[in-house]
C-alpha cells in the first residue's frame, strides 16, 4: 500500500476503517471474491465495500495486489 493511502486510511472514522481494513486482508486469500470490478477510461481495478471505494491493481500471474488510492464513492474517481 501506499504511504498516502495508509494516511487516508487512518482519517476515516474507526467503524468504516475497520470494515475496509478487512476487506484489503481478505483479498490475499481470495481476489475474485469480493466486489470487484474493471475500471473503464484507465487501467486498474475498484473493490466496492459500502459507500467506499478501494482502487487497486492486481497482477494475477504473479498474485500481488497493490492499493493506491481509496474513499468516498463521489471523490475517489477524481
Amino acid at each position: 500500500m501506499d504511504k498516502a493511502v495508509l494516511r487516508r486510511l487512518a482519517r476515516i472514522p474507526e467503524p468504516d476503517r475497520g470494515r475496509l481494513t478487512a476487506a484489503i486482508v481478505d483479498l490475499r486469500s481470495d481476489p475474485e471474491a469480493k466486489d470487484i470490478l474493471p475500471l473503464t477510461g484507465r487501467t486498474g481495478y475498484r473493490m466496492r465495500v459500502g459507500r467506499w471505494r478501494v482502487l487497486l491493481d492486481i497482477d494475477f500471474k504473479s498474485e500481488k495486489i497493490f492499493v493506491y488510492d481509496l474513499g468516498p464513492r463521489g471523490d475517489v474517481y477524481k
